[in-house]
């Protein structure tokens, strides 16, 4: 009696213990989900828009990094390549979680054009267990910047 008590106890907390998930890779209507919050970023970036931009900042980047971090880099690489003009995507890498935790990464490698020239940027947003999605990361890369 003990051990049939033993085993259902075991039974009992392997279920409760176990998570249900599955991943899908770059799946279509993700990728338009993810398009869309890349456009509405780059709106804001030609126009300016500074408050808009910090408020599609993720709380934990601007735990890491301060709270206005990604408008003074955006207002860094105006000053040194002039106003955006336009964006290519390169690649992008969209990876969604579904099951007991529902979480989406959106990651483009972009081609950005300003006025001097085109910088390589990379921009990372997240959407876990809800519908708001907030940007996670962002990194610029070019030799105009050095100047």
């Amino acid at each position: 009696m003990k051990k049939l008590a033993l085993i259902f106890m075991v039974l009992t907390l392997l279920t409760y213990a176990c998570t249900y998930s599955n991943i899908y890779l770059n799946r279509e209507n993700d990728d338009t989900e993810g398009r869309a919050v890349v456009k509405k970023f780059y709106e804001n970036v030609a126009q300016k828009n500074y408050q808009a931009i910090d408020y599609m900042v993720s709380d934990s980047l601007k735990q890491l990094a301060g709270a206005e971090v990604v408008s003074k880099l955006i207002k860094f690489i105006n000053s040194k390549v002039g106003n955006y003009k336009s964006y290519t995507i390169v690649d992008r890498y969209i990876r969604r979680v579904t099951g007991s935790n529902n979480e989406t990464s959106y990651n483009y490698k972009l081609k950005v054009t300003y006025d001097k020239g085109v910088v390589d940027e990379i921009v990372g947003f997240r959407k876990q267990n809800g519908p708001e999605i907030k940007m996670n990361s962002y990194h610029a890369n070019s030799d105009l910047l050095m100047k």
